[in-house]
């Protein structure tokens, strides 16, 4: 068995977050650009050209 005062349990790692919240929501088809609003999934956007579910940028 290891000595436990030499093993850390890895609980309190630092971990960088990433920043998931997109500035903006993008058509993946012909670049059409909106800006991103709080809570609204860009998926659930559709472009008003193309008509395909837009996608965070």
């Amino acid at each position: 068995m290891p000595d436990q005062s030499t093993q850390g349990s890895g609980r309190n790692k630092a971990k960088k977050r990433k920043n998931n919240n997109p500035s903006a929501c993008v058509c993946p088809r012909c670049g059409f650009e909106i800006e991103k609003t709080a809570g609204v999934n860009c998926r659930s956007i559709k472009c008003p050209e193309c008509r395909v579910p837009l996608m965070g940028k």
